[in-house]
């Protein structure tokens, strides 16, 4: 049986050495993230016969007296689908991403109300509380994950948003 020797100080084998670990590098990458491929995102989806919109309010509650600190960030996010006379339930959504250029704020939707009301049946409604302490005025992008029942996640994006209030 013949051995082979590597030279350890070939300029071959230490090409290849570093090409191995750049390349085993940048696979571990994830190969989608809601806020670096955003412009990916699309604002309208088509899932079936469905046309999926987002409608995004972002607000800061500015009652007197509620938030001693300054009062957190809330968002409500309505799904509605176009044309139906109710919004399919096999399609739902569970989180957000919010950001402003340097911020970013990433939660759970809760308090799901399906239908939003009587008169607007094919229209659903997410919210969720306790996000950063921006200014009334602050322009954010959101992303939500839209979850399909058999075809998995997909994602929605509304961009400059503009921070609301409530007094």
């Amino acid at each position: 049986m013949r051995r082979v020797r590597f030279n350890l100080s070939s300029p071959l084998l230490l090409t290849l050495c570093l090409t191995l670990i750049l390349a085993a590098g940048s696979a571990c990458r994830n190969p989608f993230s809601p806020l670096e491929d955003i412009d990916r995102i699309p604002e309208v989806l088509m899932v079936n016969s469905a046309k999926i919109t987002m409608e995004v309010h972002l607000y800061l509650d500015l009652m007197p007296g509620a938030h001693p600190e300054g009062p957190p960030l809330h968002i409500v996010v309505f799904l509605k689908a176009e044309g139906l006379d109710r919004f399919p339930d096999y399609i739902g959504a569970d989180k957000v991403w919010v950001t402003n250029g340097t911020e970013t704020w990433t939660t759970q939707l809760t308090n799901e109300e399906r239908p939003y009301s009587q008169a607007e049946p094919n229209k659903i409604a997410f919210s969720a509380s306790g996000g950063p302490k921006w200014e009334v005025g602050t322009k954010a992008d959101v992303v939500v994950r839209v979850i399909v029942s058999g075809k998995g996640d997909l994602y929605l994006r509304s961009l400059n948003n503009i921070v609301g209030a409530v007094w």
